[in-house]
């Protein structure tokens, strides 16, 4: 009978750990090794260099969750340059691979390597060792002074909202979105090359807004480039308010004209309602509003006080791409070629 050759099962460092602890803690070898599906050679191997393992595991230099901890081949180089980008990312800079390729070979010839060269395997093998990865800069958080914002939450907040209700408090913010952007990235086979056309740029401004307890989202403000555009022909009414102006801005007209109509609505209703906005210069003041009392946000704290920025936008974007995509595979799966929407469908 023919030997059945079994696949080596390859542990994480981490992994190794939890089976020294296991039988340092009195459990039982052949429990461990039912437990990790693991053979007693193998396990015999990881207990005879435990040592090693809990070295290489209590270093910083290795992420615990890889098979493989290989070294640096210049350990002074690199961990001068992950002192570098420490500091650098403490100081919120942005640092891309190029700008860590150049440091390194500038590095390597102060420390007197000079023959070094960070190539992009090089760079691909030191973000691996380190647990680094490329990310998108977004939003504005890190330029939020935290003192400010805890003084704020906690001292300023509570009187701006006694005596309103829940149901009372509004917040109203804008964003861009690009109702035409189709995916950008795809599933392909190997070796199949992936091209696409130009990716469309058309974008409105849409401003959400709704109170604080969630009972009521008012209708959105949809602010597009044509006041009336063909897709419009025949319409007697939209499930948004619609606006626009040549660049599909919010600007400070629109703003005034939005919060004065909210201002009737609320005073036919006879209530006192308290909005919170962002502060900028698209947001003007207005004056003898009846039954909202407009209250701005501290300067650059909107990242982090703005509630529309907590996920409300992100999950209206979500589920706006969504339909997006189901109207793609419709129109895929009806034999036809995708036709761009217009703003009609995208409101």
């Amino acid at each position: 009978m023919a030997s059945i050759k079994t696949k080596r099962k390859c542990l994480t460092l981490d992994t190794k750990m939890e089976i020294i602890r296991a039988v340092d803690a009195g459990a039982k070898k052949a429990e461990v090794g039912r437990q990790y599906a693991i053979v007693s050679s193998t396990l015999s191997t990881i207990l005879k260099n435990r040592d090693d393992i809990k070295s290489r595991f209590e270093s910083s230099k290795f992420q615990p969750s890889r098979k493989r901890c290989r070294t640096a081949l210049l350990e002074d180089v690199e961990e001068a340059l992950l002192r570098w980008f420490q500091g650098m990312r403490a100081k919120n800079l942005p640092v891309n691979g190029l700008l860590l390729r150049e440091k390194a070979e500038r590095l390597s010839e102060m420390l007197g390597h000079g023959n070094f060269q960070a190539s992009s395997g090089w760079l691909s093998r030191f973000k691996e060792r380190h647990g680094i990865l490329h990310k998108q800069i977004c939003g504005e958080s890190a330029s939020v002074d935290p003192t400010s914002l805890t003084t704020w939450l906690k001292e300023t907040l509570p009187g701006i909202i006694r005596g309103y209700e829940a149901k009372d408090i509004f917040n109203a913010d804008e964003t861009g979105l690009f109702y035409r952007l189709t995916p950008d990235k795809t599933l392909s086979f190997k070796g199949e090359q992936c091209h696409g056309g130009k990716q469309s740029k058309e974008r409105m401004t849409v401003m959400l807004c709704s109170n604080m307890d969630g009972s009521e989202k008012l209708k959105p403000l949809v602010i597009g480039k044509f006041k009336n555009p063909r897709c419009f022909k025949n319409v007697q009414s939209l499930p948004v308010t619609y606006r626009a102006n040549r660049k599909a801005w919010m600007v400070s007209d629109l703003f005034t004209e939005w919060v004065r109509r909210l201002d009737r609505k609320f005073s036919r209703q006879s209530r006192k309602v308290l909005l919170f906005v962002d502060n900028c210069a698209a947001h003007p003041k207005v004056q003898n509003l009846q039954a909202i009392t407009l209250q701005f946000l501290p300067p650059n704290t909107t990242s982090h006080l703005q509630p529309m920025d907590q996920g409300v936008i992100m999950n209206m974007k979500v589920h706006y791409r969504k339909h997006l995509v189901k109207s793609l595979l419709h129109s895929y799966d009806s034999g036809e070629t995708p036709k761009p929407i217009d703003v009609k469908q995208a409101i």
